[in-house]
């Protein structure tokens, strides 16, 4: 789990849930942006932040979170209130590639238990985004909020790197 002293939904409170992942030993955390982690209206805002991004040889693994409300639902919601794997995707999808999603960049979306949670989880493969080539993603809801968990690597990666990538998106609890 990254560090409660540097994720700013935790830090701030807002976070109550603690979430955690397993990753490869060389991945090293990636500073953010203070407009990513949400800081400039911190410990609450209406705008999605990023909680922590890791990187190393294989990809990426970062965590976007929002309030249930950005979304348009009610705190507390399940995750089937909010939609379809399919139409949650859409709304979501910029915060997997950095940039608009086209639909046809969805490889997959489905429904699936992870840790005994409920998530829609994604393949996503994108050759002109912020986030270019394949991306990995599993969203579930807690409480008042909605949780993105994003796993990603470039195009000329994905084959060597696919299988590391799903192990550190399969580890990620709420």
């Amino acid at each position: 789990m990254p560090d409660a002293k540097k994720t700013p939904g935790i830090r701030a409170g807002v976070v109550p849930n603690s979430y955690s992942f397993a990753m490869p030993e060389d991945w090293s955390e990636r500073p953010l942006s203070g407009p990513l982690t949400g800081n400039f209206c911190m410990p609450r805002c209406d705008e999605p932040w990023t909680e922590f991004k890791f990187e190393g040889k294989e990809g990426s693994a970062q965590l976007v979170v929002t309030d249930l409300q950005k979304l348009g639902s009610k705190g507390g919601a399940k995750l089937s209130a909010l939609g379809t794997p399919e139409q949650v995707v859409l709304r979501v999808g910029n915060f997997i590639t950095g940039t608009y999603l086209e639909e046809d960049d969805v490889v997959s979306a489905e429904a699936a238990q992870l840790n005994g949670r409920d998530f829609y989880v994604y393949e996503v493969a994108t050759l002109y985004s912020k986030t270019p080539g394949h991306s990995l993603a599993a969203f579930t809801t807690k409480g008042d909020l909605a949780y993105l968990f994003v796993v990603s690597t470039s195009e000329k990666q994905w084959g060597a790197s696919q299988g590391a990538l799903r192990k550190v998106l399969d580890s990620f609890k709420v």
